[in-house]
């Protein structure tokens, strides 16, 4: 529709910057949220040793020893979850704009790429976690006993737990609860950035994509499951009980072969797999 102001028809441009979509914040790093360290060169799948542990018991000096034969199991780490996306840009299309199309739609094919795979991510842990045997509703009032019985439980379990992934209603309990105590600098901190950081010995982390309603990853056994997110509150865990395997991570902008323009494409390939169920918890 032309634009006038009075009577003279003015001139129209479009901006050549591009307004930003909005995607759920990535969670996923590794060494910070997940491990990597199983990635250990080219495969499909990766076998992880676990030896067998026998309980010790007391006894008395002067005795013979009383063999454990060894044994293990093995964890399974397949690297069957692909992650495509690929956009058609004609040559055409590309001329006729000033901004660079090609390497806008790549960026959004990355982000694309990256809010399904921190998805399977977070499936994986709804899935192969430990329920929380506490399932109190969380308000500013009750997330700190929450956290602490959720702590408790891997804890008691043996285990150790590092990280919290928060629901974004659950982050906002947290933000009121933390920030309402008097801890000087940690409470300025809370009170300015809206950032929790490190919370009960834990690293706080608003995790906007348990606000989506479920979320899919293939498993080990080369099921595709989808996990619910409905109702999961926050997930507590140890960093080395999430395993992260990426055999190829590709982004690129080619020239196409069936029509005169270019193609921006990303490619991932990963393996997710929770490697010690009792240290994740998920409320």
């Amino acid at each position: 529709m032309a634009v006038s102001y009075g009577n003279v028809h003015v001139d129209e441009r479009y901006s050549s910057i591009f307004e930003p979509n909005l995607y759920y914040n990535s969670v996923f790093a590794p060494g910070k949220t997940f491990t990597d360290k199983y990635e250990i060169g080219p495969a499909g799948g990766i076998y992880v040793h676990k030896l067998d542990t026998a309980a010790v018991t007391v006894g008395t000096p002067g005795r013979d020893f009383s063999d454990v034969t060894a044994s293990d199991s093995l964890i399974q780490i397949v690297l069957n979850n692909n992650f495509q996306q690929s956009k058609k840009i004609y040559g055409v299309q590309a001329a006729a704009v000033s901004a660079n199309l090609a390497n806008e739609e790549l960026k959004v094919a990355i982000a694309e790429v990256a809010e399904a795979w921190n998805a399977a991510g977070l499936a994986c842990l709804v899935t192969e976690g430990t329920t929380a045997s506490s399932t109190a509703s969380i308000t500013k009032n009750s997330v700190k006993k929450a956290v602490i019985d959720a702590r408790k439980q891997i804890v008691a379990a043996k285990g150790s737990a590092d990280v919290l992934l928060a629901s974004p209603d659950t982050f906002a309990c947290i933000l009121e609860a933390a920030g309402s105590e008097y801890i000087p600098q940690a409470n300025e901190y809370i009170n300015r950035t809206g950032a929790v950081g490190q919370w009960l010995g834990l690293t706080v982390i608003e995790c906007a994509g348990l606000a989506a309603s479920d979320g899919k990853y293939y498993n080990a056994a080369g099921s595709l499951v989808t996990a619910s997110f409905s109702g999961v509150d926050f997930i507590m865990y140890n960093k080395e009980a999430l395993s992260i395997v990426t055999n190829l991570d590709v982004q690129r902008i080619i020239d196409s072969e069936n029509f005169n323009g270019s193609k921006a494409q990303v490619e991932m390939n990963s393996g997710f797999k929770v490697t010690s169920a009792a240290q994740v918890v998920v409320h």
